[in-house]
């Protein structure tokens, strides 16, 4: 039997379902919804698991036909909150079979950092991926704390060919964590001393002139 194909079996218990999916080895899992999702997510056809590395867990997909277009892979989360597929939502307990409206919540792209003391002489900027879920710090030092941490910038880890930065994506552009803080000028380049591209401490950071070729 195809995975895909399977048809779900739903068990209704007061407000909450426990719907039956199968995993690509054919294995039972089973997920929850609220029951008065439970006409919707049925006439939808079938749900099947995939591991999700982002989530490092499984997750629940649905492969269907939207406006008579080609075949559309989506997620149950998104289906629930009725928003678009590929609209980032975070399951607030962590468990990503919990598919219950109340423990569901989009994750808004431009929120503000949390941090958090490490010494007298650092702070850790927690980098989200996004999905809201943390999984990077970035240093500073702590006289740069209300000035890099402000509703204007959500800060990321971004990766390019292989350089690995800490930039927020602003209405006048994209701005780096490194150029923030020192202001170099178009003539100078900011190394990090211990090669770390995430410590942004001011005791990591010097300015050097770009050498003319």
């Amino acid at each position: 039997m195809n995975y895909k194909n399977f048809k779900n079996k739903f068990h209704v218990e007061g407000n909450i379902a426990s719907v039956t999916a199968l995993k690509k080895d054919g294995s039972e899992l089973v997920f929850q919804i609220d029951t008065d999702d439970v006409t919707r997510i049925q006439s939808m056809g079938s749900w099947f698991a995939e591991w999700h590395k982002d989530f490092n867990a499984y997750t629940i997909q649905n492969i269907s036909t939207l406006n008579g277009s080609k075949p559309l892979k989506q997620s149950l989360q998104t289906v629930i909150l009725n928003t678009h597929p590929k609209t980032p939502v975070k399951h607030i307990n962590g468990n990503m079979l919990d598919n219950r409206k109340s423990n569901l919540e989009i994750v808004e792209r431009n929120q503000k950092n949390q941090y958090e003391k490490v010494d007298e002489n650092t702070i850790a900027i927690i980098l989200t991926d996004k999905y809201g879920k943390p999984h990077a710090k970035a240093l500073i030092s702590p006289e740069d704390l209300n000035y890099v941490i402000t509703e204007e910038f959500s800060w990321v880890e971004y990766k390019k060919n292989g350089v690995i930065m800490v930039i927020a994506n602003t209405p006048k552009g994209r701005i780096h964590l490194d150029t923030l803080i020192m202001k170099p000028n178009e003539c100078e380049t900011i190394h990090h001393i211990n090669l770390n591209p995430l410590d942004c401490r001011r005791s990591n950071l010097e300015i050097k002139v770009i050498e003319e070729i």
